[in-house]
């Protein structure tokens, strides 16, 4: 062999596709490549960790115990290697919630942006959202079912850090009584301790009510005062409770309620109303836009669903059924087990479902019908089953409902934070898309927010080189260019130049960085682990 060169034949480690290459020792080697194209492959993860490999194993049993153990690269022959050592580069973020746009803080400005000067759209019916006049928001609530009990809320605090001793304080003095504080309707005379470092949401009862018509005097009354303490916005509560035996109107003070005994702590259905962000076409109000409103992290702005990462992960059937040829009965399921090989009570269950059901555990997992499959993995709704555990006394029977398995082992990846048994939990998943926001990570109404004719994640979709473009400012726009490279500075009116002006100027700032150095092929929504080294 050679000794005078490193030999290296069929790498395949990563994006590597079979590399064959010869390189001379005692010599200074560059790579050079486009970002991505397999450099750091090379480079660390098969000369470098085939090297240290080599070394560790040279060494004595209870020397490697100190020293961690690299994997085998994927590669058919490294000769020529002495021990190595590296200088690695810095990692990329591995967060999932991390994208370019956060990691840039472009997506920051964008947050500003869209919260400063976007034009809200139903996420129902697409209209534009317009203010809502307080003779429509009257009568939304009058619509309401006659003999409704609601409380009437002004919300003074959204998602913000604090004990409001202070706000408390002036509410009791403007002659207020109640509040609710995190959906718990508390006394402002009690001594209110909130945590200063959790996130709280505050509103100040106005008034409670019964919906029938000759309340509407009153009504108009508590909507004002509501519109007026919560810029503009109120939410009106639903309270099914039993009359007051002291009569539905109570003692008021200035519309507000009087301190008669602590309320029950349950949270009430809600309608949220507004003077100024309504669908006047669905008759529905929508928070005002914030910052907040726009991040995938914040619980204000991320989609639910997934909770703002834009993937959700699920169990697949077919990873989950290891046997598709034997029964339940046996062990089709790994993660479930042997129903012959379960203890008592928990096989008291799963025959309690099949005797109620009408499904046979014995018969093989392939050959049962599509539905019993179904309600074996999926639940069966609301059908009641009866389940027998038989015991030396006798048979105790009771009755509940099938929760179904891929729903019980959900539950337990959870629960379970680490350990061998989520990643058996894992290796029956697949990741996909999120249904409910399609990947975009965003709530419905933040999703319809538009600046320029384009929503948040259409924008973060665009590649750098198009949305340099798109955010140039107009003075500086070069010649014709196809339609749908219309410069903002030219959508904007004089007014929203103004207010975006500074925005503007930082997100065109720091655009213009990534395409100098060469990646106007990345867009803003490019989650950070997908990155490359170099990138």
């Amino acid at each position: 062999m050679d000794n005078q060169s490193i030999i290296v034949r069929g790498a395949r480690e990563h994006n590597l596709r079979d590399v064959n290459l010869e390189l001379p020792r005692n010599k200074l080697i560059v790579f050079t490549g486009v970002s991505g194209s397999g450099k750091s492959s090379l480079a660390f993860d098969t000369i470098y960790a085939e090297g240290q490999r080599r070394y560790v194993e040279s060494l004595s049993s209870y020397a490697r115990q100190f020293m961690g153990q690299m994997p085998k690269p994927d590669v058919d022959f490294l000769g020529g290697l002495s021990p190595s050592i590296s200088i690695q580069q810095k990692a990329a973020g591995r967060n999932p919630r991390s994208t370019v746009g956060t990691i840039t803080e472009i997506y920051d400005y964008l947050r500003v942006l869209y919260a400063r000067i976007g034009q809200g759209h139903c996420p129902d019916c697409g209209r534009p959202i317009t203010a809502q006049s307080r003779e429509q928001i009257i009568s939304r609530i009058l619509a309401l079912p006659e003999g409704t009990r609601c409380l009437v809320l002004a919300p003074v605090v959204r998602g913000q850090k604090g004990e409001y001793r202070d706000l408390f304080a002036d509410m009791l003095k403007r002659g207020f009584v109640r509040a609710r504080a995190d959906g718990q309707v508390v006394h402002l005379t009690d001594d209110l301790k909130l945590d200063r470092q959790m996130k709280h949401n505050i509103e100040i009862v106005i008034d409670r009510l019964k919906i029938e018509p000759k309340v509407r005097g009153r009504l108009a009354e508590a909507v004002e005062q509501a519109l007026a303490l919560g810029e503009g916005n109120l939410i009106v509560a639903l309270d099914n409770l039993p009359a007051d035996p002291e009569g539905q109107e109570g003692d008021r003070s200035r519309g507000r309620l009087s301190d008669r005994g602590p309320r029950p702590t349950v949270r009430p259905q809600e309608i949220v109303l507004s003077a100024h962000y309504a669908c006047t076409h669905c008759n529905k109000s929508y928070e005002p836009p914030s910052p907040q409103m726009f991040s995938f992290n914040s619980p204000q702005g991320m989609c639910l669903d997934c909770d703002g990462l834009g993937v959700r992960h699920a169990i697949d059937e077919e990873l989950l059924v290891a046997s598709p040829d034997g029964s339940l009965w046996d062990g089709a399921i790994p993660l479930v087990g042997a129903i012959k090989c379960m203890g008592k009570w928990r096989r008291h269950i799963f025959e309690g479902v099949a005797n109620s059901l009408g499904i046979d555990l014995k018969k093989p997992w392939q050959r049962l019908p599509r539905q019993h499959r179904d309600w074996l993995l999926y639940g069966s709704g609301d059908r009641h089953i009866t389940f027998a555990f038989k015991h030396r006394g006798g048979v105790h029977k009771h009755g509940g409902r099938w929760e179904g398995i891929v729903p019980q082992l959900m539950s337990s990846f959870k629960k379970t934070t680490a350990g061998p048994r989520r990643a058996q939990l894992e290796n029956c998943m697949r990741s996909g898309p999120c249904s409910s926001c399609g990947g975009r990570r965003l709530n419905p109404q933040a999703q319809a927010v538009r600046v320029g004719g384009k929503t948040l994640p259409e924008v973060c979709a665009m590649p750098i080189g198009r949305l340099v473009e798109w955010f140039q400012a107009s003075d500086a726009a070069p010649g014709p260019r196809g339609p749908d490279a219309t410069t903002l500075a030219e959508l904007l009116s004089p007014l929203e130049q103004q207010i975006a002006g500074e925005l503007l100027k930082e997100i065109r700032g720091r655009l213009q960085f990534l395409l100098d150095v060469g990646l106007h092929y990345l867009t803003l929504d490019r989650a950070a682990p997908t990155l490359s080294g170099g990138e």
